[in-house]
Order: C-alpha cells, then sequence, then structure tokens
C-alpha cells in the first residue's frame, strides 16, 4: 500500500499566505469600517473660513461712518453727583437721571406754568433793596450788593412759609445782565433744604467783578430741586460798587 505524503516545506508556506491573506483582509475590513463612522460623525461640520483676504474685503465694504459725538449735560452731572453725596441716588428719583432734552422740556413747562393766571408775586418794582420776589411761601430777597476783593457781592436771605421743606441745587443758580448774557456766579452759605418754617437763612452770591459794570442791573434765577416748581426769579437788582 502506498501513501500520499505532502512536502513540509509546501505546507508552511501555504499557511503563512492564509495568514497573510486574513491579517490584509481584517485590516481593509477596519479601516471601511472607521472610515464609516468618522464619515457619519462628522455630518454637518464644515471648513471654517481662513481666507484672511476674504475678511479684508468684506470690513472694506462696510459702511465707516463715525458717531455723533453728543456732550451730557452739566445739570444733569451735578444733579446725579449731589444726590449720591447725599445718599439719595435710588429709583425712586427719576429727574436726577433724566435727559438732557427731558430736563429741557421740563424747565419750559414750568417757564409755561409760571406765565398762566398764577402769576409770580413780585415786589421788585423799583431799584431799591431789598429787591425780592415769592412764590409758593418761598421768599428770595436781595438785601444788598457790595465789593470785596475782585468780587461782588449779593447778599441774599431765604425763606420758606409754605407747607413743606423745599430743595435747592445752587448749581442751578443762573445770573444774567441786562443784556441775558450768563455771568459766572458761586452761592455760598445757603441751605440745600428750606424747612416750612419761616426762618430767614442768609447767604451771598459772588460774582467776578470784571463782568459788570457801574450803574448796571442784573437778574437772579433760581428754581427748588429736583421739581423745579419754583420760579424766584428776581429783576432789576442794582450794581452797586
Amino acid at each position: 500500500m502506498k501513501f500520499l505524503s505532502i512536502h513540509p516545506g509546501k505546507s508552511t508556506a501555504m499557511l503563512a499566505l492564509s495568514l497573510l491573506v486574513m491579517m490584509l483582509g481584517s485590516g481593509l475590513v477596519s479601516a471601511l469600517v472607521a472610515y464609516a463612522m468618522g464619515h457619519e460623525a462628522l455630518k454637518g461640520v464644515s471648513q471654517p473660513d481662513i481666507n484672511p483676504a476674504k475678511k479684508i474685503a468684506e470690513n472694506r465694504t462696510k459702511p465707516n461712518s463715525p458717531q455723533e459725538f453728543v456732550p451730557l449735560d452739566e445739570k444733569t452731572i451735578l444733579t446725579q453727583v449731589y444726590d449720591r453725596i447725599n445718599g439719595k441716588d435710588d429709583k425712586s428719583d427719576e429727574p436726577a437721571k433724566k435727559t438732557a432734552d427731558e430736563a429741557k422740556e421740563k424747565e419750559n413747562s414750568a417757564q409755561s406754568a409760571n406765565n398762566s393766571p398764577k402769576k409770580v408775586e413780585k415786589t421788585n418794582v423799583a431799584a431799591k433793596f431789598p429787591v425780592q420776589v415769592r412764590d409758593e411761601g418761598v421768599t428770595l430777597e436781595v438785601v444788598k450788593t457790595s465789593q470785596e476783593g475782585g468780587s461782588l457781592l449779593l447778599n441774599v436771605n431765604l425763606s420758606n412759609k409754605g407747607s413743606e421743606p423745599v430743595r435747592f441745587l445752587y448749581s442751578f443758580l443762573e445770573v444774567e445782565d441786562e443784556q441775558g448774557r450768563p455771568l459766572s456766579a458761586i452761592a455760598d452759605g445757603l441751605p440745600g433744604e428750606l424747612p416750612a418754617n419761616g426762618e430767614k437763612f442768609s447767604g451771598t452770591v459772588k460774582i467776578p467783578l470784571e463782568l459788570v459794570s457801574d450803574e448796571q442791573k442784573i437778574s437772579l434765577n433760581l428754581t427748588d430741586y429736583p421739581d423745579q416748581k419754583l420760579k424766584l426769579d428776581v429783576q432789576n437788582i442794582p450794581v452797586a460798587r
């Protein structure tokens, strides 16, 4: 009897070749699976635009029109500073947070209200001291004028016989000459809040002497804060040197 024999070298080569084919096949299958999973995960993701030339072109097409500079109203700033110093900077104090246009509108309405039949009682009919004006029980009186150093001093009195105390912010004090030109003035010694007890408070208003001339008359205007309901407008104050 004859037996079929296989050469040992050939069987080893076939086994190695089979293993190599299996490894290549499994690697190819793994690569295909990984590619499919990555492609599925990156769906909807696009590459960002990193072209600098395109960004420069877009910026050039945008309009380059600078915004107009609008300065803040001086009275509004002073009002806010006054409220913060006195601990009254809260939401209920709306006038301190109004814009310049709103403040101007309120001032105009106050002027129109004072031009109604309820006219402010004035006693400054002659160029004699004291010169005074009264509104809603509040009296502003100019007792005399004098010269001190390089300043003209106006000695003034304030009293309140009304039913409620009145607050003043003397940054709103306006002094004008006969031509209506504003004069620089500083108030000193007058109370920030005028109690409703009729007590008379005295103070001074200082004006640089070079701004006024002899035989000239000036006017003094003061309103309450923040409501601006009062119109204390003293006219025909004689300048005495």
